[in-house]
């Protein structure tokens, strides 16, 4: 994993904080189903399929993709497996024949909320709703509630800054479909069945015969940095005002994580942070994509 996809993870992190309260903490959060598979179709520079297994509603999960990426006239093939269960994050790249893990960031984030007093969860709870709606503003975002349907479940839509367009079961975090341009790329991943009456495979969640995925210490020490860096910042009364001073770059470099070609005027520029390739890009408007739609239903109710 690169420095530039932790920032990418780690700059996610940011918006997906203001999933910690709602009816359901983070980690408490259930799909509407126990199993499923979902089968998804890739299209535009990026041509191939995906499936996704899911179990016991979501706290285990594993995307096998299948891809061919074409850019100015060269196409390279990747295949990857990632699986997530509540502890671990695991990616293997099956055609290098390498495997890495990091710890679920929601561990984490529930390790540092539960040192928190009283007070200091109250603070975190308020000034991560406000740092929601702000950030929301900043990217551009936009959040429309059962807007869509899709395969016959309602569908909220997420749209960031124009270049990505996110379509989620509703209430959860799965996309049924995905939009993104970035850099003159344009991708859909869009699913094309929600089945949740088979059998998964009995293969579906093992690691790849004869990989071993070990621990990537440079991504976990970012990783982990850069939550306890926001937890600290949004336990003070005026956390919200700290974040927005320090922007993502700031953070990253509290945290420890400095990166000198990924400057903070870059991503004020350009919305997206240098150094990055036009795949990591478009993954990360996709998952903000999604983090939005979050970010929205945690909002106060007026």
């Amino acid at each position: 994993m690169s420095k530039q996809s932790v920032l990418m993870v780690s700059m996610v992190l940011l918006f997906l904080v203001s999933l910690a309260w709602g009816e359901d903490l983070p980690w408490e959060m259930k799909l509407p189903f126990k199993e499923a598979t979902i089968h998804y179709d890739l299209s535009g520079s990026e041509q191939g399929k995906e499936t996704l297994y899911i179990k016991d509603y979501g706290q285990l999960r594993a995307k096998h993709r299948q891809v061919a990426t074409t850019m100015m006239g060269v196409t390279n093939k990747t295949e990857t497996l990632e699986i997530t269960d509540p502890d671990w994050m695991y990616s293997y790249d099956l055609i290098e024949k390498k495997g890495v893990k990091t710890t679920n960031p929601r561990k984490i984030y529930m390790a540092e909320y539960s040192k928190l007093n009283a007070e200091e969860k109250r603070n975190f709870e308020k000034n991560s709703k406000e740092l929601g709606a702000s950030m929301m503003g900043q990217f551009g975002g936009s959040v429309k509630q059962k807007s869509a349907k899709m395969l016959g479940y309602d569908c909220d839509v997420t749209t960031v800054n124009g270049m990505s367009t996110v379509y989620l079961l509703h209430g959860t975090d799965i996309p049924l479909r995905s939009e993104v341009s970035v850099m003159g790329m344009k991708n859909t991943n869009a699913a094309t069945k929600v089945d949740t009456a088979t059998t998964l495979p009995g293969n579906a969640f093992a690691a790849p015969a004869g990989l071993v995925a070990t621990v990537d210490q440079e991504a976990e020490n970012m990783m982990t940095a850069m939550i306890k860096n926001t937890v600290d910042t949004l336990k003070q009364p005026d956390g919200v005002k700290r974040m927005q001073q320090a922007g993502p770059m700031g953070m990253m470099e509290g945290a420890g994580g400095k990166e000198k070609g990924m400057r903070q005027q870059g991503m004020q520029q350009g919305m997206l942070p240098e150094g990055m390739s036009p795949e990591e890009q478009q993954e990360m408007m996709r998952q903000m994509g999604e983090a939005m739609q979050h970010m929205k239903k945690m909002q106060p109710q007026k």
